[in-house]
């Protein structure tokens, strides 16, 4: 029998190892322990994955391809633990990261759908 804190919805962050000029570094292993804790705090754990490679299109840059190394977050939670709340905290926390390492999109994936975050503003 299946236990009752079974979490089934995989909430998945790609964390940069470069700025979106695609040559400056970022603090990766300090938004890597920022993301734990986040993620920790809110959802109840994480683990992030040593460096992948990856490419993104910067379509406002004339389609320049930038290299990343990023690291792969994962987190599994409970239906019941997206509630408004948590998804805004989420979103907030993703903007922060893109801003401050400056990106032009912050990947995450929630229960196999893509959300490029590009909004990066400040809530008001």
């Amino acid at each position: 029998m299946l236990e009752d804190s079974q979490k089934a919805v995989l909430i998945v962050l790609f964390i940069p190892s470069v700025e979106r000029d695609g040559l400056s570094q970022v603090d990766q292993d300090g938004w890597v322990e920022r993301a734990l804790t986040f993620f920790g705090t809110l959802f109840g754990g994480a683990t992030a994955y040593p460096k992948a490679k990856g490419v993104w299109r910067d379509d406002e840059r004339g389609g320049v391809l930038v290299r990343d190394e990023p690291v792969v977050l994962q987190c599994y939670v409970g239906p019941m633990a997206l509630s408004d709340s948590s998804l805004d905290q989420l979103r907030e926390f993703c903007a922060l990261m893109g801003r401050e390492t400056r990106q032009g999109e912050v990947g995450l994936v929630i229960d196999g759908n893509y959300l490029g975050i590009r909004d990066l503003e400040e809530p008001r």
